[in-house]
Formats: structure tokens, C-alpha cells, sequence
């Protein structure tokens, strides 16, 4: 005999975990666009330093941040000639995963690719961490990375042309 009364509770401790779930899914993807942000703003305020310098030495200041398309999660830079210099990319991976990175890539002035460096973010929404990467995905959890330092490593990256 089926027991109905148990079988309606398992359907619905199912549909609402799947709410759940979902809901935790939209708020991580909130946050991961909020810390993308967050670097943004970081970027400008170190960009800013890093001009009053440039420009005493009268050398070419790095322009931006320029979003080559609305509601894209990336980021253009450039420098002198350089024209983009930098970009920026919150990528995200599957769910169930739960690891997303924001992949950094210098260009110099022929636009061609001269250095790429990854920082993975992890953790779920209201608990997410940056890491350098290890290895491409994978983070380096001994080298945990705010959104300031992020922004620090990308304007030294492109007055070097290179990542340190």
C-alpha cells in the first residue's frame, strides 16, 4: 500500500530544496558580480595613483575602465599605444562546481595576448574568496587575494607589459 501522506512530504522537500538551491545559485551569482565590481572600483583608485606618477615622468597614462558591451562582465584598459592593454573577464563555471575566476590578459600594441594570470573565486554567496591560481581553476588557498591587491598586480602587469 503507498503511503501517500509520506510520498506528497518527499515531493515537497524536494521542490523546496530545489528553491533553495536555485536561490543560492542567484545570490552567488550577485555577489560574484558585486566583487567583480568591487575590483573595478579598486582599479580606478590604483590607476589613478599610478597616473600622478606617470604623468610626472611624462610618460603615456592608462585609460579606462571601458566595457566593450553592456551588461558583459569585462573590463578593457589602455596604455599609451597599447589599445587594449588589459581585459578583464568574470567567467563563471558550472553550479554544481561553485568556481568562477577572473582571467587577466595583457596585449601589446600589435593586440596580440602577452600575459595571463587567473584569480579563482570560490565559496558560496556572503563567504566568497579570491586566490591566485595555482594552476589554471585551480586555486592556490595559501594565497588568498582582496579586490585592492587584485587591482595593484593588474596596473603594475601593465606598466611592466608583464606579470611579476
Amino acid at each position: 500500500m503507498v503511503d501517500y501522506g509520506k510520498l506528497i512530504d518527499e515531493e515537497k522537500a524536494r521542490e523546496d530544496s530545489a528553491i533553495a538551491a536555485a536561490e543560492a545559485l542567484k545570490k552567488r551569482e550577485i555577489d560574484l558580480v558585486s566583487f567583480f565590481r568591487s575590483v573595478e572600483i579598486n582599479l580606478g583608485e590604483e590607476m589613478a595613483r599610478a597616473n600622478v606618477e606617470l604623468k610626472k615622468r611624462g610618460a603615456p597614462v592608462i585609460e579606462g575602465p571601458f566595457r566593450p558591451l553592456k551588461d558583459e562582465e569585462k573590463i578593457g584598459l589602455a596604455f599609451g599605444k597599447r589599445r587594449p592593454s588589459c581585459r578583464l573577464t568574470l567567467q563563471s563555471t558550472f553550479a554544481q562546481i561553485g568556481i568562477s575566476r577572473i582571467q587577466v590578459e595583457l596585449f601589446d600594441e600589435t593586440g596580440a595576448s602577452i600575459g595571463k594570470k587567473d584569480y579563482v573565486i570560490e565559496g558560496e554567496a556572503g563567504a566568497l574568496k579570491a586566490y591566485q591560481s595555482l594552476i589554471e581553476g585551480f586555486p592556490d588557498h595559501n594565497a588568498e587575494v582582496s579586490a585592492s591587491e587584485i587591482a595593484q598586480e593588474i596596473v603594475t602587469g601593465i606598466i611592466r607589459g608583464r606579470f611579476a
